[in-house]
C-alpha cells in the first residue's frame, strides 16, 4: 500500500513532465495514457475470466460503460489542474475534497446523520481549500488559469467520488477486472470526439514515449493491482492514512524537479485538507470511511 502511495504520487509529475518536453495537452496524455494501459487489462481479464468477461447484466454492462467515461473525464481534469495550478495543489484538492463531497451526498441522499467529526472535516476541507485558492491568488500564474485549475480540481475531485460510490454498487458482484477492462476501453472511445481539437502528436521524442509508457503501465495497471491487495489486509483507516502518502510524495517531488513551492498558507491549507480524511475515515458513517478506502483508486 504504501508503494501504491508513491506510484500514484508520481502521475501529476509525469503529465507535467510531457507538458515541458512535447507538445501534448491534458486530453491527449489521457487518452494516449488509457490507450496503453486498455489492452493490457484486457489481456489480464480474459486470463482470469475468458469468454465471460463481458457476462453480466444490461444494467451492470451500462455501468461500467459510464464508470469508463467518468473514469477519463477526471483524469483529463486532473491533468488540466496541474498544467494551472500546478502538481502539488491539483493533487491536493483532487484527492482529499472527493471523501468530503461524499460525507454531504451522505446526508442528503441517504439520510446518514452529518455528526460532529464529519462536520469538522467538511468545515476543514473548505477552510483548506480556501487556503490553497488564496495561496494561488499570491503565487499563481494568472487569475483565470488559476480559478480555471481549481475548478478543473474539484471536477476531478467530484468525478473521483462518483466513480468510487457507483462503482462500489456493483463491486460485490463483478471480478475486480471485469469494470476495468470495460470501462479503461470505454474511455478510449469516450475522448474521441475532442480528440480532433486537442495537440495530439505521434511524433514525440523518445522521453515523451518512455513517459506515457510510465502513465499507461506503473500508475494505471501496477499501481491499482497493488492497492487492491493492500486492501485485503490493511482496515480503512489505514489505508485512508496511507492514501496521503500520494499528496505528499507529489508535493515533495514537485519541489524537488519544478521548484514548486506551496508556501505557508498552501501548506496549512493542504494539511487541512489532508487532516479532514482522517478525521472522516476515523468517525463517520460507513459509506464515507469506506470511500476513504477506496478513494485512491484515482
Amino acid at each position: 500500500m504504501v508503494c501504491t502511495g508513491i506510484i500514484w504520487g508520481t502521475i501529476g509529475i509525469a503529465g507535467k513532465l510531457l507538458y515541458r518536453h512535447t507538445d501534448l495537452d491534458a486530453v491527449a496524455v489521457t487518452w494516449l495514457r488509457v490507450v496503453i494501459a486498455s489492452p493490457i487489462y484486457v489481456v489480464l481479464g480474459l486470463k482470469a475470466l475468458g469468454g465471460n468477461l463481458l457476462r453480466a447484466t444490461r444494467r451492470d454492462l451500462t455501468l461500467m460503460v459510464v464508470f469508463g467515461v467518468v473514469l477519463i473525464t477526471y483524469q483529463v481534469c486532473y491533468l488540466e489542474a496541474v498544467a494551472r495550478i500546478g502538481v502539488s495543489a491539483a493533487t491536493l484538492i483532487s484527492l482529499c475534497v472527493p471523501p468530503v463531497l461524499v460525507a454531504i451526498a451522505s446526508v442528503f441522499l441517504l439520510g446518514e446523520h452529518l455528526n460532529s467529526r464529519t462536520a469538522s472535516a467538511l468545515v476543514g476541507a473548505l477552510i483548506g481549500t480556501a487556503l490553497l485558492v488564496g495561496w494561488q491568488a499570491d503565487g499563481g500564474d494568472g487569475s483565470g488559469s488559476r480559478v480555471a485549475g481549481v475548478l478543473f480540481a474539484i471536477g476531478c475531485a467530484t468525478g473521483i467520488a462518483c466513480h468510487v460510490m457507483g462503482s462500489r454498487a456493483i463491486a460485490g458482484r463483478h471480478h475486480a477486472l471485469r469494470p476495468l477492462a470495460i470501462g479503461f476501453p470505454t474511455g478510449v472511445v469516450a475522448l474521441l470526439p475532442i480528440l480532433g481539437g486537442s495537440q495530439l502528436t505521434f511524433d514525440l521524442p523518445v522521453s515523451g514515449w518512455l513517459l506515457l509508457l510510465y502513465l499507461g503501465i506503473v500508475p494505471s495497471v501496477v499501481g491499482y493491482w497493488l492497492y487492491q491487495r493492500g486492501l485485503q489486509y490493511l482496515s480503512a483507516t489505514t489505508a485512508s492514512i496511507i492514501t496521503l502518502l500520494e499528496p505528499l510524495v507529489a508535493a515533495i517531488l514537485a519541489w524537488a524537479i519544478f521548484d514548486e513551492r506551496l508556501g505557508l498558507i498552501g501548506w496549512l491549507g493542504g494539511l487541512l485538507l489532508m487532516g479532514s480524511i482522517i478525521v472522516l475515515s476515523m468517525g463517520s458513517p460507513e459509506s464515507v470511511r469506506q470511500t476513504t478506502e477506496d478513494i485512491a483508486l484515482a
